[in-house]
């Protein structure tokens, strides 16, 4: 029941990810759209996203 709790509490709601980012939370539902955000999991209805998916997702963004 560890691994398993811990994985839940690795997931994140798009508030958490535009909070993190900075960004509102209609900019995240949009990249979510159009399939260029971060990968994310549904959950029923909900969706989720890993902190290790936002991490890698992260680090493969250009930077200047």
């Amino acid at each position: 029941m560890g691994a398993l709790h811990n994985a839940f509490e690795d997931l994140l709601d798009e508030h958490d990810l535009a909070r993190i980012t900075k960004r509102s939370v209609a900019s995240v539902r949009r990249d979510r759209l159009l399939e260029k955000g971060c990968p994310y999991v549904k959950i029923g209805s909900s969706v989720r996203y890993r902190r290790s998916d936002l991490e890698s997702w992260l680090e493969s963004l250009p930077s200047r």
